[in-house]
Formats: structure tokens, C-alpha cells, sequence
């Protein structure tokens, strides 16, 4: 085999190997800092994503939280059972459901914010303004492709 062809191998193996350590690091920080919630991180993700506005839907909910749609239902009914969220039929489209923090969902996702805001500020604290916007584009062109 080629050897540029070895090394562009070995080079991406070990991008990829690199990037699920920091996902597996951040993750595990973030159990941690979240463990007494009693929540797994995918609940986490749906709450902050409400908590955030940015989606109201289930399948809105599913693409920016990176749940899987065959998993969002149960996820739902999780935080539904805990008193986290409720759900609701659409004024205008009775087809479509609402997702909406309670007030103890407001309250958990505000302190879930803090302790994700802790945990990346302390694993970028490091960057310079230069290197995170590096870091940015370089991952926003992964993702676009």
C-alpha cells in the first residue's frame, strides 16, 4: 500500500480517536457535575435545548438535542414522569405536540447551564480568541460536509 496513503490513514485514525476523547472527557465531567439530577445525557440535552428556545417540537427537539427520533418519545415521557416538561397540542396544528419546560424544568436547566458553562470554560480556558475561532471553523467544516 501506498505509504501517503498509510499516513493519511494513520493521521485521520487518530483525529477521530482524539475527538471521541473529548467527548468521552466532557461527557464524564458532565456526569459528574450532573449525577444527583438523576438524569442521563440525553435528557440533559433535550432540557438545555428547551431551555435555550431554540426548539419546541419532538422532531425539532431530536435534530438540535442529538437524540434519535425513535428514542425522543421515552426520553419525553422520562422528564414528563420526573415533572420536568409538558407536553401539549398545538393551538393551530392539533397533529403537533408543544414541549415545554415546567418550573422545575427551568430551575434543573439552569443549573445544568452553569455546570456545562463551567465544565467547557475550564477545558477552553487555556485557548486564545485565535485558537477558538480555529477550532470553530475547523469543526464547522467537518460538520458541513
Amino acid at each position: 500500500m501506498d505509504d501517503s496513503i498509510n499516513e493519511d490513514f494513520e493521521r485521520t485514525q487518530k483525529l477521530v480517536s482524539m475527538l471521541g476523547q473529548v467527548r468521552q472527557l466532557i461527557a464524564s465531567e458532565l456526569r459528574a457535575g450532573l449525577a444527583d439530577a438523576g438524569l442521563n445525557l440525553q435528557q440533559r440535552g433535550v432540557l438545555l435545548t428547551l431551555a435555550r428556545g431554540s426548539a419546541k417540537t419532538p422532531a425539532a427537539l431530536s435534530k438540535l438535542a442529538g437524540v434519535h427520533p425513535t428514542r425522543m418519545t421515552r426520553v419525553l415521557d422520562r422528564l414528563e414522569d420526573s415533572g420536568l416538561i409538558e407536553r401539549a397540542r398545538n393551538g393551530r396544528d392539533r397533529r403537533l405536540v408543544n414541549v415545554s419546560l415546567t418550573q422545575k424544568g427551568r430551575a434543573i436547566a439552569a443549573r445544568h447551564t452553569r455546570v456545562v458553562q463551567g465544565a467547557w470554560s475550564e477545558r477552553l480556558s487555556h485557548f486564545s480568541k485565535s485558537d477558538f475561532d480555529a477550532l470553530s471553523l475547523l469543526l464547522s467544516r467537518l460538520l458541513d460536509r
